[in-house]
């Protein structure tokens, strides 16, 4: 029972955090004083098993020592092991790592909002003056110091707010034929690089969408995946992010789909409050999301959910429900509390 509710809570927690699934590659906030606000590259490892907001993290380029021996000694001369750094941070520290280098690169000029790699890690700067042979000085409010670095050693500032880059790497435009990248396209589209603007939203390769199902027993769910590229016309080939593949169940399912079951991925709502009865709320239930109604207000911060569409009932915890959203007309609408 205890491994089943630990494998429920798992799932539960990659549902609600779709970008940090087992094995993604993120960017670390550090929780450490000295260390704030630097960006530290890793992956994660696995869902907190005490908090449903948390992460195990294990870091690239921090490490963990620890004796080869069993003893306080070297007694055999060898080296102290080192591993990989390993930690439980909140997902608030947590962001997606940016695009390779070169995606929606351009030059970098004096006055820049920088990041720069050092000591393992990426710290926010200002470009104080542009030397000779593409190298640069950058100024660190936090030390009160100028460092040189060479270009591949920076890249250009961004934010990860709402699910999105600020500024986005489309937006900078960089000069070539964008023919290593595959457009992702539609109908009603507006080419511009690498991204694509249809009539339901921008489509981008790579890009965190959800996919409505048709299938028995389905019907209306939405199960979070991603964009690999295009397939046919109004055809997409995408990877969902927690279904897995049922002749191989290492692999993540992968399938063709149209245009008309996309939608990108709601904005990450935390609803603190309780939910209030009648409010229109989507569940958590066998891996996509699921639109129902409040029927009950139960203890333990429970609801009783019911589902118009099968007449069902059933029990979940506040932790596995989510505020529902329409993707109307390009726009996430809310419906009204008195609807």
């Amino acid at each position: 029972m205890y491994e089943r509710d630990v494998k429920r809570r798992s799932s539960r927690e990659i549902m609600a955090h779709p970008r940090f699934r087992p094995g993604a590659e993120v960017e670390i906030t550090s929780p450490i004083h000295r260390l704030r606000g630097t960006l530290f590259p890793g992956r994660v490892v696995a869902p907190s098993s005490r908090n449903p907001h948390a992460f195990l993290v294990e870091y690239k380029t921090l490490v963990a020592q620890s004796s080869g021996g069993g003893g306080g000694g070297d007694a055999g001369g060898r080296r102290p092991s080192s591993r990989p750094y390993r930690e439980e941070v909140s997902v608030g520290l947590l962001r997606p790592s940016p695009p390779p280098a070169g995606t929606g690169r351009r030059c970098l000029r004096l006055g820049d909002v920088v990041d720069a790699f050092l000591n393992g890690g990426w710290w926010e700067g200002v470009i104080t003056k542009e030397l000779k042979s593409a190298r640069y000085m950058v100024y660190f409010r936090c030390v009160k110091q100028e460092y040189r670095f060479d270009a591949a050693e920076l890249r250009l500032h961004r934010e990860w707010v709402n699910g999105n880059w600020v500024p986005p790497f489309e937006a900078e435009g960089e000069d070539g034929d964008g023919d290593d990248d595959e457009e992702v396209t539609s109908t009603m589209e507006e080419k511009s690089g690498d991204f694509c603007r249809t009539a339901k939203g921008v489509f981008t390769k790579g890009m965190l969408v959800e996919v409505r199902s048709d299938e028995d027993g389905l019907q209306g769910a939405w199960f979070a995946a991603t964009i690999i590229n295009k397939a046919a016309r109004n055809q997409f080939l995408i990877e969902y992010q927690t279904l897995r593949a049922e002749d191989n169940n290492s692999e993540y399912l992968r399938e063709q789909v149209a245009t008309s079951h996309l939608r990108p991925y709601p904005p990450e709502t935390f609803v603190v409050d309780p939910y209030e009865r009648k409010a229109r709320v989507n569940a958590l239930y066998n891996e996509g999301w699921w639109e129902g109604i409040v029927e009950r207000v139960l203890d333990g911060m429970r609801y009783r959910v019911y589902f118009e569409g099968t007449e069902d009932r059933m029990e979940f915890h506040h932790s596995e429900l989510r505020p529902h959203q329409d993707w109307i007309d390009g726009k996430w609408v809310m419906p009204s509390r008195f609807s």
